[in-house]
């Protein structure tokens, strides 16, 4: 189009197309299209400040963005209160809304806050029922057989959303009925090949990590490694958490080495692990644990003072869990396996109804717990809380 001089003018950008625009490139789960979608959404909210969506887009945009940082020992909360910031507005602006309720609900939970999670996304269900990303945010935020009925609705309204059978097989894993995980887990692996290959949007990742560490649970050690080979090669799918993923596969193939006795390739795992994400708790065990096990007191004397640091930050970033999982791993290191059960036990009478502790029967850091007689206690509280 033209002025009236005749001189060429370019169109305002539509908000509207700016839209679609960052809700594709979030789709995408590309982490190279994380910015500009967040610069889209931030355009539409800017020219249309009260369009709810775009608010609601925004929010999902700012966690995205703080999921990318989750891996590390101090995510970036201020990106989290962003992102709440932004679905409350959507919330308020549009009560009708159902993705305003689900996002929010979805952060709310991301926060420690289960209780105003589940309530939202109780909300964003009963006013967009046949939505399936709502039903899998109350997935995300429930336990237990409520999680798994969340699971089966979104699966039968969107069949291929493999992320949620993670949520299932970490349910399945809590209970103790690992032939049940395994197999979730295995058709996890095969749509997380199937979206790479297809470019599929919201594609799968995770799932030969998560495998890995049931194979190695189930004390197929040599599979695992495998898995864990292929989740650290999937790393060049740009996935947003690709790199979360192969941090945690290098970590558990460290402590899998470990338990082989081959502590240089472990170290190299480990190290690989801390190259990607300095200072990671886990990985900071898995070097505390190399020391101990050369006997080089320089390196564990380094190596503790590492790890207490790293429980100390997960502490000041309020990731409890976390941290009592991690503080049960250095007691291990120092030999103190009964006590490192015992602890775990406080964790799981002492937390809300939810996952806390999941991960136990499978994490290899934790490995020596299952040959301890207090395993039959322990896991039968984690088997209770997932009921």
């Amino acid at each position: 189009p033209f002025g009236g001089d005749g001189v060429s003018i370019t169109p305002a950008t539509d908000p509207f197309q700016e839209w679609v625009k960052g809700r594709l490139a979030l789709d995408s789960l590309d982490a190279s299209k994380l910015d500009d979608a967040v610069q889209a959404f931030e355009k539409t909210t800017a020219e249309l400040p009260r369009y709810a969506p775009a608010h609601a887009g925004l929010a999902n945009a700012y966690l995205l963005q703080y999921e990318r940082t989750r891996f590390g020992s101090a995510p970036d909360r201020n990106l989290l209160s962003r992102a709440m910031t932004a679905a409350r507005q959507a919330s308020t602006l549009d009560p009708s809304l159902g993705e305003a309720w689900a996002v929010l609900g979805y952060l709310l939970c991301a926060a420690g806050k289960t209780d105003e999670g589940q309530a939202a996304a109780r909300r964003a269900t009963a006013l967009e029922p046949e939505n399936w990303r709502h039903h899998y945010r109350l997935a995300y935020g429930a336990w237990g057989e409520e999680r798994l009925r969340a699971v089966d609705r979104t699966l039968a309204l969107m069949p291929g959303f493999a992320p949620a059978r993670m949520l299932a097989c970490m349910v399945f894993v809590g209970r103790g009925t690992i032939d049940r995980a395994e197999g979730e887990a295995s058709i996890g692996v095969e749509t997380q090949g199937q979206n790479q290959a297809d470019h599929t949007p919201l594609p799968a990742v995770g799932f030969h990590w998560l495998r890995g560490m049931i194979l190695a649970a189930k004390g197929d050690r040599a599979a695992a490694l495998a898995c864990f080979a292929e989740e650290i090669d999937a790393a060049t799918s740009g996935h947003i958490y690709a790199r979360e993923f192969v941090v945690n596969a290098r970590v558990a193939a460290g402590f899998t080495e470990l338990e082989q006795r081959d502590l240089e390739k472990a170290s190299g795992s480990l190290r690989a692990a801390l190259a990607d994400a300095p200072g990671h708790p886990k990985a900071s065990v898995g070097m505390y644990a190399i020391a101990a096990a050369s006997n080089d007191h320089a390196a564990i004397d380094q190596r503790r003072q590492e790890t207490v640091a790293a429980i100390h930050e997960l502490r000041r970033s309020e990731r409890h869990t976390e941290a009592a999982l991690v503080s049960a791993g250095a007691q291990i290191v120092q030999g103190h396996t009964g006590e490192a059960a015992e602890a775990l036990d406080r964790l799981l009478a002492s937390s809300p109804a939810g996952p806390a502790g999941w991960i136990i029967p499978i994490d290899p850091m934790l490995a020596a717990i299952r040959e301890t007689p207090a395993k039959q206690a322990l896991f039968a509280r984690l088997a209770a809380r997932a009921a």
